[in-house]
């Protein structure tokens, strides 16, 4: 399994399906989010091959 770690820059829904640009590295991906609930731009998510599968939780506290 090659897992890619990315956060989202764009969503957007295309022939019905829930899409999203990925920037990867300095590259865009686009990637199904369907399996994502409330996916929102500025997420990091983990895709497996070419699909997004989980959210990346921050381990950073909350400032304020």
């Amino acid at each position: 399994m090659n897992f890619v770690q990315g956060e989202i820059d764009e969503l957007y829904v295309e022939s019905g399906i829930e899409m999203a640009k990925v920037r990867v590295h300095g590259a865009f991906l686009r990637v199904p989010v369907t399996f994502l609930v409330n996916a929102k731009v500025g997420d990091t998510i983990l895709i497996e091959s070419g699909v997004a599968i989980a959210k990346v939780e921050s381990d950073r506290s909350p400032e304020g």
